[in-house]
């Protein structure tokens, strides 16, 4: 073969392979975007910089300018999304990715998308701050919902979340310190079962009020999904993509 053709060759394959590489980030984002991954980042990054900026209030100016230039690098948008998406397309595979996308796409998806992003959304967190208002479900709602509570990724999800507020806190003071008096940067990981164990006893009442919209039908529907290979298979893989979102 000529180096012309050999060139030619080899350019053919490498443009075969970007444009694989283009198809499988594109169907990742379109599944990041349907399954309401962005949305959830949104939220996130909304109630971070209203916690940032109460607590700067009420730290000592070195200590508050340390948190919030953390904050920044740590959590800035487009590298947890980045993150996010890689995560996702490691413990995916392209069958796995195509059919959690069809579901998200259908109609009781996007219904069950609507429920659980203005779950997390500023003014219904707010709403909640005193506690998520009982729920009168009946015994066969009941067991629909703790299907599907041994399922979703909901414990795994807060606490990633609370544990990495918590270690950018301990970072931010030890920075302050100076290591003349360290806080261990395990302290916050020691308290992962604690936090579980005061986070699990809510997850009925939680998921009661989450999903008030659906039908007994519907939630039933959703219980058979998260129960499926790829039910399971998309929820694992979105609770490492959000492990790996907010632990670079």
């Amino acid at each position: 073969m000529s180096q012309t053709l050999l060139r030619a060759a080899q350019g053919t394959v490498f443009a075969g392979l970007v444009s694989f590489g283009l198809a499988v980030q594109a169907d990742t984002h379109q599944l990041y975007q349907a399954s309401g991954m962005q949305t959830h980042q949104q939220h996130f990054q909304q109630a971070l910089s209203k916690a940032s900026s109460r607590y700067a209030a009420q730290l000592p100016a070195a200590l508050a300018d340390s948190l919030m230039r953390k904050s920044s690098e740590r959590f800035a948008p487009d590298r947890m999304e980045a993150r996010a998406m890689a995560s996702l397309s490691i413990n995916l595979s392209d069958q796995q990715l195509n059919d959690a996308l069809q579901f998200y796409r259908s109609t009781l998806g996007q219904q069950i998308i609507a429920a659980e992003t203005r779950a997390t959304s500023p003014a219904e967190v707010s709403r909640m701050q005193d506690g998520v208002p009982a729920q009168n479900t009946s015994a066969a709602r009941t067991a629909l919902l703790s299907r599907l509570g041994k399922q979703l990724p909901a414990l795994d999800m807060g606490e990633e979340v609370s544990l990495a507020l918590a270690s950018l806190a301990t970072q931010s003071a030890n920075d302050m310190l100076g290591g003349l008096l360290t806080i261990p940067d395990g302290l916050a990981g020691q308290g992962r079962g604690t936090l579980r164990a005061q986070m699990e006893p809510n997850l009925p009442q939680t998921l009661a009020y989450v999903y008030r919209d659906l039908s007994d039908q519907q939630l039933s529907d959703y219980a058979d999904w998260s129960e499926s290979d790829t039910g399971r298979a998309f929820f694992q893989a979105a609770s490492a993509a959000a492990r790996d979102a907010l632990n670079p």
